[in-house]
């Protein structure tokens, strides 16, 4: 057995107005009210009949709507009971209910809002590295940097808060402005005041505001920046092979113990597919198997897999049992718990390691400017002019052949080729 009736009571918001309510109700469910946005004098309506009285104002057009409403409901409901269905009061009070579109939401925060989310979410970010976690407070770091740079220039240029200012205000004009504040503080200091890290870190900013749909962004405009905004072409600091044997086969005993270990940690890197310092650094025993070492580059997400080869192998055991924990050389000890204090670690000791290699290149009277940086490109270069697939060269490396050949591939056999060219030719 089922029901729908029409209810009306006191208005409890105006005490002579009338409140209807319609009440569905279905054998062993609880009854169901839902107002009715018709109302009318609370003294014209009447309790039995569930309608106003006739003569009352508007009473014909109002009973005719309730007796529609009412109408409408029974119609579902008596369908409902034919096709065997089983149902509640609650759904009959919703069947005619229409689903309102959601507007979409205009997403508007003032660039420095989104700075500074951008800054929370890289210090709660953390990510798994070769066993070990890692977190991203250094790219934190960088986003602070940022909204100082922004907040001092629209401070001197334009006497405003960087706070107020939006997504629609970052325009060509304010490009263009920020780019040439940068270029004359550089002037100012004898740098180049960061100019391309700040220009594409703020275009960072606004692609991840116009991926979360924020109003008034427009990633065109940083077109007006040109060359400004593009790295400068990157340029291999490869050196021939003869250079590193002679840094390999150089006097050690003109060198400090801590001196030995940075030349010990280039060379390791060089015959380990040019690994990067921050890996060097990291690397742990469990990473090392019989024949190659596979890791997860720390600054990018590429597997290297470069083969263990006996020189290596040797640098290796030399420190074994030397290390802190697991580590494979002792760079890391038991102060460095957190990732930002191995980051200020890992390039303190590449300055120390530089200054070790600037040294040997006076005593062994390289002209070359040597970094730990050289030894990625120089295996690289050695290892494809020897005639080996690309591909595999770059699994050692753990990039792309793409980026072997336009970041780290560089001639460094010139000579030899140009008397085979003189024979030839």
């Amino acid at each position: 057995m089922y029901t729908i009736n029409i209810r009306g009571k006191q208005n409890p918001k105006d005490t002579k107005m009338v409140k209807l309510e319609i009440i569905f109700f279905k054998t062993g469910y609880a009854r169901v009210p839902k107002v009715i946005n018709i109302t009318g004098l609370l003294k014209d309506w009447d309790v039995k009949s569930q309608s106003f009285r006739v003569g009352s104002a508007e009473a014909t057009t109002k009973n005719k709507l309730l007796f529609d409403l009412r109408t409408k409901y029974l119609h579902v409901a008596d369908t409902w009971e034919m096709e065997g269905r089983n149902w509640s009061p609650v759904q009959l009070s919703h069947c005619f209910d229409e689903i309102k579109a959601a507007k979409p939401e205009v997403k508007v925060k003032s660039v420095q809002q989104m700075i500074d989310y951008l800054e929370e979410t890289f210090k709660n970010k953390k990510r798994i590295k070769n066993g070990q976690i890692v977190d991203s407070t250094t790219n934190a770091k960088r986003y602070v940097y940022l909204k100082r740079e922004l907040q001092a220039f629209t401070k001197e240029k334009y006497e405003k808060a960087f706070s107020s200012y939006f997504f629609t205000d970052i325009t060509e004009e304010f490009l263009l402005d920020f780019a040439f504040w940068l270029k004359e503080r550089g002037i100012r200091n004898g740098n180049k005041a960061g100019l391309t890290h700040k220009l594409r870190l703020l275009r960072a900013v606004c692609r991840q505001a116009e991926k979360k749909e924020m109003y008034g962004v427009n990633m065109d405009n940083f077109l007006c920046l040109g060359d400004d905004i593009n790295w400068p072409e990157t340029t291999s600091r490869a050196v021939p092979e003869t250079v590193i044997a002679k840094i390999a086969n150089v006097d050690r005993t003109l060198f400090t113990k801590k001196e030995q270990l940075h030349l010990d940690l280039f060379l390791f890197s060089y015959y380990t597919g040019g690994m990067a310092n921050v890996d060097v650094c990291n690397l742990t025993w469990d990473l090392v198997q019989e024949d190659r070492i596979v890791y997860e580059r720390i600054k990018f997400p590429k597997t290297a897999k470069p083969e263990l080869l006996s020189k290596a192998k040797a640098i290796m055991n030399k420190y074994r049992g030397q290390s802190y924990g697991n580590y494979v050389f002792p760079v890391f000890t038991h102060k460095h718990t957190t990732t930002p204090k191995k980051t200020t670690r890992v390039k303190q000791i590449s300055t120390r390691l530089s200054q070790t290699l600037t040294k040997a290149c006076k005593m062994l009277r390289i002209k070359e400017n040597i970094t730990w940086y050289s030894a990625r490109g120089s295996f690289i270069s050695k290892m494809v002019d020897a005639g080996n697939n690309p591909y595999v060269v770059a699994e050692m490396a753990g990039n792309s052949p793409l980026t072997i050949y336009k970041h780290y591939y560089k001639n460094t056999k010139r000579e030899e080729i140009k008397r085979q060219m003189e024979e030839m030719f």
